[in-house]
């Protein structure tokens, strides 16, 4: 899994792609000459995998993670010619980091701080790039399908000329109700509208109480949840869009503190959580993913898929040779793995399942994979 940070120059991308990828992995602000992204990979917690690893002391315990991509500032207009444009493309999911501080030292690169007009004007930019590439797809097929007749290029010309009206009018992809032949059909084509959409406004000091409802400031664009009261809660505005606000300066003072201290100026500032385990808690949800589990020889391990995969895909996430030989799955739920206490017990129990390829693995379930070498 890829995420990518990404926004207008002088918004505080870099910061907070330390504090999520850690101290340990901290590196510079990009200066004028710097172009090259920087890329970390950022460990995913959870305590299904840590209940079950404490199951099994004498083997490894190995999380999921996620690369994590900082990338320099887009000028603004620029995205639909940007050379960083097929760094987005290649996103699994993308991360607007959207300027919300004032600070007199860094001048904004518009002029003025305003984070809903900055999540308009990225929007529509993405918006702007994905209706460019449909436009440039339909000119070269038209041309195509007058030389040679093709079902499948009917097919996907068909299907661009039904979601061109929606970006035109400015709805992203992610709106536009598709079919599962449908979505493989463009899958190549990566479009941004598509992809799950974080905005992270990089609110000033005085505006921390913000952190717990990052809609109040992007009103008409982010409403918060009903009854939702969490800090730092994704809140949703359109489809696969959402929104959280950290505090950029003082974050990266309270990652130096040692962790009692740390919790004592966290208290003052009315901070429940620091940026990085409130993203990576949720990064799998927000990448519309779930995790399972395996117990292997000398590891336990939790990985990442898509949701609605087949076994069959969760089996080529561990490796190729698994999916090419698949012949079933043993599936137990994590919970009931943990209640009989390990594998043997549970299999003595008759609650671990066997499955064929075509199962459609559950958040939670911990897999055996039977295949022929």
């Amino acid at each position: 899994m890829n995420v990518t940070l990404f926004g207008y120059p002088r918004t505080g991308k870099t910061t907070l792609f330390n504090l999520l990828a850690g101290a340990h992995a901290a590196v510079h602000a990009y200066d004028d000459g710097k172009r090259e992204p920087n890329v970390r990979t950022v460990p995913l917690p959870d305590p299904r995998l840590d209940r079950i690893a404490a199951a099994y002391p004498e083997k490894k315990r190995i999380a999921a993670a996620l690369d994590l991509t900082d990338l320099v500032g887009i000028s603004f207009g620029d995205v639909k010619t940007s050379l960083l444009l097929g760094l987005l493309r290649k996103a699994d999911g993308l991360v607007h980091v959207v300027r919300g501080f004032a600070g007199e030292d860094i001048p904004p690169a518009r002029g003025r701080v305003d984070p809903a007009a900055d999540i308009r004007s990225m929007e529509e930019e993405l918006l702007l790039a994905d209706l460019v590439l449909v436009d440039a797809r339909l000119e070269r097929l038209e041309k195509d399908l007058k030389k040679m007749k093709d079902p499948e290029g009917e097919k996907e010309r068909d299907l661009l000329l039904r979601l061109r009206p929606a970006l035109e009018s400015g709805h992203n992809l992610r709106a536009v109700a598709m079919t599962a032949p449908e979505e493989k059909l463009i899958r190549s084509f990566a479009f941004l509208t598509l992809k799950p959409l974080l905005h992270f406004i990089n609110i000033d000091e005085t505006d921390l109480g913000a952190v717990r409802r990052p809609g109040d400031l992007v009103p008409g664009l982010a409403a918060p949840a009903t009854g939702d009261t969490d800090q730092g809660a994704m809140s949703p505005s359109g489809p696969g869009r959402r929104v959280l606000a950290f505090c950029g300066r003082i974050e990266t003072d309270l990652a130096e503190l040692e962790e009692g201290e740390r919790r004592v100026f966290m208290a003052e500032y009315g901070l429940a959580e620091m940026s990085a385990p409130l993203f990576t808690r949720q990064a799998v949800s927000f990448l519309d993913r779930i995790s399972f589990f395996t117990v292997g020889k000398d590891e336990v391990r939790a990985w990442t898929v898509r949701r609605d995969a087949p076994a069959a895909e969760a089996a080529a996430a561990i490796h190729s040779d698994i999916a090419r030989g698949f012949i079933r799955a043993e599936v137990v739920s994590a919970e009931e793995l943990l209640r009989h206490g390990a594998l043997p017990q549970a299999k003595e129990a008759g609650a671990i399942r066997l499955e064929g390829k075509d199962y459609v693995v559950r958040d939670g379930d911990v897999i055996y994979f039977r295949f022929a070498a």
